[in-house]
């Protein structure tokens, strides 16, 4: 399977708005990041998770030419605020685009895009098929067989994903029950660490808890993303465990 991160940055990307960088080096390409998103493609089917507000500018950077479905972790600004950008997208591409997400997700996402689930207001709404996630448990896509679950963020519940031995975590704070059989096992984990160095109870990981999973759970690579002002590329990659690397915007993976 091949994985294309197409944003490795936080709600506020990097630079911020005023061209903030916190402690990240603006000399460093690898500091400039987009919201978090993640494209994954396997047997000719390809697969969009999340769809924050740069997803027509990353899905033309990356030179993306087709989505099957969309996974919306949660409905947080940075992870949705491209959706509109679907409707538009499933006309090009002459198909429905499917978009999976929890009851609890949905929600959010009718109170943000509302017209969007209206075909009589917003015809082009039609090219769009919602599609109820699980809280937890297996799920099959284009005869593909996934399996999620919610991780716990701030008030919500954030759905990650894993398919074979490749899971997804973004935006958590803690474990879930469940974890241990979710986190195991894995070739390749790519998951949230928003603070890097640096601890706060904020609903987000940093580098002690990344540090926790790899001697729990023991992936063969990790790979950090949803990184925030307060990580710098190179200062906080001295700071990681073996086998555990930050991502950035365009970073190609194969499992």
């Amino acid at each position: 399977m091949k994985i294309t991160i197409l944003g490795s940055g936080s709600a506020y990307g990097l630079p911020m708005i005023f061209n903030t960088w916190g402690i990240a080096n603006p000399d460093n390409p690898k500091n400039r990041r987009t919201r978090a998103s993640l494209f994954w493609e396997e047997n000719g089917k390809s697969i969009l998770i999340d769809a924050g507000p740069e997803l027509r500018l990353q899905v033309n950077d990356n030179h993306i030419s087709n989505i099957d479905a969309v996974f919306i972790t949660h409905a947080h600004y940075d992870h949705i605020g491209g959706i509109p950008e679907l409707p538009r997208a499933a006309k090009v591409l002459e198909h429905p685009i499917e978009i999976y997400a929890t009851d609890e997700t949905m929600s959010g996402l009718r109170q943000n895009f509302g017209y969007l689930f209206n075909k009589e207001e917003e015809p082009e709404s039609a090219g769009i098929c919602w599609r109820l996630l699980p809280d937890s448990g297996k799920f099959s896509v284009a005869d593909l067989e996934f399996e999620t679950l919610r991780f716990p963020h701030h008030h919500l519940r954030t759905s990650a994903f894993r398919y074979k031995n490749f899971a997804y975590v973004t935006d958590w704070q803690d474990y879930p029950l469940g974890a241990d059989t979710f986190l195991s096992g894995l070739d390749l984990l790519i998951i949230e660490c928003n603070n890097g160095a640096y601890p706060e109870e904020n609903g987000h990981g940093d580098i002690n808890k990344i540090k926790e999973i790899k001697e729990k759970y023991n992936p063969k690579h990790i790979v950090l993303s949803h990184l925030s002002r307060r990580v710098d590329a190179d200062e906080t990659a001295k700071l990681l465990p073996e086998n555990c690397e930050l991502s950035y915007d365009g970073m190609v993976l194969e499992v």
